[in-house]
């Protein structure tokens, strides 16, 4: 497909064409136990309540006004995430956790968008306020809730045609170093990274997408959930906690709805390979329908997508679907990925010359996998961060991106949008560029990313990607592995000295001596790195803070080293 199919200028104007072209097509189905709990609803049914939620918001006065959607997985999400858009209203969807953390994490985000309204459902809302009653510390404020029991706007109440320059949403990002941010996501970033999508992944009309992602997260949410609606195709969709306790779901809802595009970050991958038996009874499973398994949002391991390849295989799962890919909120969602069929791509590069920031190929050494191919709808550079001049030949840099599918900056954050979103080459070459923050390269136009500037860590002269060691240490036999290890480096008496916690399997944890626990690991750090572990703490399963979408916090892990410090051998 071109652009000339696509001359919408916003999300909603293709929704409209899809419910007068195609009412009765089923739009999105949501399961959330299993096919005989599964619900839906057809392009001409969704938009009926939409307009009725998007007339009630406008009635209201919320046109242009930021409102929170706190919503547990379900078509709710989508009716109202649509409502906003077609109101005018800016949207920020929120993660509908329990746990107090969360909570404060929430309140923390609603007074930084100064939302005027939360959107949930009835149930949700008595469910909370049950749970604020017994944390008096967590208060929400003076906000409004509309959920659906509130309806009865006139049908007359006309609806906004937002410019495509105008606010969509604010998508907060997960905070894996920083306090959240809110991403600022125009109506014209939707439908150019929509485009973008649709290009890379070479999506036809009527595509069927979708999987466990998270609606209130960017990859969830712009790939899974408005790719399909943004080309008359459905969306499936299932609880993220159903995949959590039972990854085979994911495969099964893939397989039954004959899905051919799904996503997840790495670890989504790692959590099925670690938790489907090898004896489990997969027979009705057929995954060839499996055309894009995109795998991005953290860093792609090449030896997890083979060992899935390898076990899916007899199920009509073929390697060629892996589709890695880079994006992030900044950009709306994707950078580059595919082209599809191609599968797993690595180069491999003397280990000494690639901690010193330099690229030499080799037949062995550090692998690095390809991120897919540039979107043409953006413009990519490798950069100096240090000069703001592009990057020698052959030498690592940052990421620096232009195209319309960047966003307009950070909500309530001036300062800190003009430094990330407003970067200038050196020389200059008439563009800004975001600056991403990831290091990376560029060999035939294809993305190759390193490791984060904020988590590289300078140790003795050499330049070490914290995810390399975290892999090594999360291969352990006796690991917990998905995620389950976390590096950084701590100050001691003025030296920078190399730390890490690894998250160790519960009955290894118990009955294993510790002491061999950590040899083992540091030895294993010592052959693949070169590098010495100079502390290292061992936790249960789930003992390394992480956000929301799983990354590490290594601020937290810090300190959770430091408050432990007794425990370190």
């Amino acid at each position: 497909m071109t652009d000339k199919i696509f001359p919408a200028q916003r999300f909603m104007d293709q929704f409209a064409r899809h419910v007068v072209n195609e009412p009765s097509r089923t739009a999105c189905v949501f399961q959330p136990h299993g096919p005989d709990s599964a619900l839906s609803l057809s392009y001409g049914e969704l938009n009926q309540q939409v307009l009725e939620r998007a007339r009630l918001l406008v009635e209201r006065g919320y046109r242009g006004q930021p409102l929170a959607l706190l919503f547990p997985a379900g078509l709710d999400f989508v009716v109202n995430f649509l409502a906003c858009l077609a109101a005018g209203v800016i949207a920020v969807p929120l993660n509908l956790s329990r746990n107090a953390q969360q909570l404060e994490r929430t309140v923390r985000i609603l007074g930084d968008a100064k939302t005027k309204a939360i959107l949930t459902t009835a149930e949700t809302r008595e469910q909370l306020f049950e749970q604020l009653a017994e944390l008096p510390a967590i208060n929400l404020g003076d906000q409004a809730w509309i959920d659906e029991q509130q309806v009865g706007a006139a049908k007359d109440v006309e609806l906004p045609l937002p410019a495509p320059d105008e606010l969509a949403f604010v998508q907060y990002t997960s905070g894996s170093t920083d306090l959240p941010k809110g991403v600022m996501v125009s109506h014209a970033n939707i439908i150019d990274n929509q485009l973008a999508i649709q290009q890379a992944c070479g999506h036809r009309e009527g595509v069927i997408a979708g999987g466990w992602l998270p609606q209130f997260h960017d990859m969830g949410l712009i790939g899974h959930m408005l790719q399909p609606l943004f080309l008359g195709g459905t969306y499936v969709f299932m609880p993220p906690m159903k995949f959590v306790q039972r990854p085979r779901r994911w495969l099964e809802l893939i397989s039954h709805y004959r899905i051919h595009s799904s996503a997840a970050p790495n670890f989504g991958y790692e959590h099925c390979i670690k938790f489907i038996g090898e004896r489990e009874d997969l027979s009705g499973l057929d995954l060839s329908c499996w055309k894009v398994a995109l795998n991005g949002s953290e860093p792609v391991s090449a030896d997890t997508m083979r060992i899935f390849a390898e076990r899916f295989q007899p199920y009509g799962f073929s390697s060629t679907a892996f589709f890695p890919c880079y994006g992030m909120a900044e950009t709306t969602l994707f950078v580059s990925g595919g082209p599809k069929g191609v599968g797993i791509e690595t180069l491999a590069f003397d280990p000494a010359a690639f901690d010193s920031g330099r690229l030499q190929s080799t037949g062995e050494g550090r692998q690095v996998v390809s991120c897919g191919r540039i979107t043409p709808r953006m413009i990519l550079k490798v950069v100096d961060p240090e000069s703001g001049r592009l990057a020698d030949e052959g030498c690592i840099g940052e990421i620096w991106i232009s195209g319309a599918s960047i966003a307009q900056g950070y909500l309530n954050n001036l300062e800190i949008s003009k430094q990330q979103f407003g970067a200038r080459i050196s020389p200059c070459d008439g563009h800004y560029y975001l600056k991403t923050g990831d290091m990376g390269f560029v060999r035939d136009n294809k993305l190759y990313i390193t490791g984060r500037i904020k988590e590289m860590l300078i140790l003795r002269g050499r330049n070490l990607y914290p995810y390399d060691i975290e892999r090594t240490c999360s291969d352990h036999p006796d690991a917990a592995g998905n995620n389950g290890a976390s590096v950084f480096t701590v100050d001691s008496n003025g030296q920078n000295r190399l730390a890490a916690i690894v998250e160790i399997r519960r009955h290894a944890f118990l009955n294993r001596n510790h002491d061999e626990l950590r040899q083992e690991l540091r030895e294993a750090v010592m052959l693949a790195h070169d590098v010495a572990l100079d502390q290292l703490l061992l936790v249960k399963p789930g003992g390394i803070p992480k956000t929301t979408s799983g990354k590490v916090r290594r601020t937290a892990c810090r300190d959770l080293i430091a408050a432990e410090e007794a425990q370190l051998a």
